[in-house]
């Protein structure tokens, strides 16, 4: 396509959840790397960069083939909203136009197609997210010990196939956006949002531990395809 497309992966060096998370491995490989890959396996001529403070990150960043733009430490706090770190790299080089899709290391089983996918559902949308099929019944503590349904009565209790409606859950893998709309939005959901559906098994999202037990132990039968 014509149109410029950035992949930027977001990967700062510290974790309170997961010390030095986004260099843990999986099947053998650092998170980092793995974003990496998939952003290679891409069939769009994309430029894949990762933004980081961590010198260890942007070696190993370097090494696989992908630009670094060293993020300042103040847009690498555990509470530094993603979009800022987005901001710096568009105004660091200057970029005013494209599609910029953002990529999080904490889904290691994302795949060039699904960034493809991103970037095809950003053509027609303003911005676009991975999600995954959604089927739970949600509640929430609203008193002491009370909990009150979300997304169904609980006086009137259908099968979950009888819902009158659709839901997704957010993967938290990646995310597309116009950047023209948002440098002026300055947040990464604007307008009509666009999905990408992800299969249930490569959606998981590392935040503690036990994901990051679970995505060693499933990566074999993931990595192979059988999820495809």
């Amino acid at each position: 396509m014509s149109t410029p497309v950035y992949f930027l992966i977001t990967a700062r060096g510290g974790s309170k959840g997961i010390p030095r998370k986004n260099l843990q491995l999986v099947g053998g490989i650092p998170l980092v790397q793995r974003s990496i890959m998939a952003a290679q396996e891409s069939m769009i001529a994309a430029e894949v960069i990762v933004s980081t403070d961590s010198t260890e990150i942007a070696q190993i960043a370097r090494s696989c083939g992908a630009e670094v733009v060293m993020r300042p430490p103040e847009l690498a706090e555990d509470d530094s909203p993603s979009e800022a770190a987005l901001l710096h790299f568009l105004n660091s080089k200057g970029i005013t136009s494209g599609k910029l899709v953002m990529i999080q290391p904490t889904s290691p089983f994302l795949r060039g197609e699904d960034l493809d996918a991103i970037v095809r559902t950003c053509e027609t949308f303003d911005t676009c997210l991975t999600v995954t099929d959604f089927h739970g019944f949600v509640w929430r503590k609203i008193g002491d010990g009370d909990i009150t349904g979300i997304n169904h009565d609980p006086s009137r209790r259908l099968r979950r196939q009888d819902l009158p409606f659709t839901e997704y859950l957010e993967t938290g893998a990646a995310c597309g956006m116009d950047i023209e709309l948002f440098l002026n939005e300055k947040r990464r959901f604007f307008g009509r949002v666009g999905y990408v559906r992800i299969p249930k098994l490569r959606s998981l999202e590392i935040d503690s531990p036990e994901d990051l037990q679970l995505a060693v132990t499933i990566c074999g039968l993931v990595d192979s395809g059988i999820t495809r």
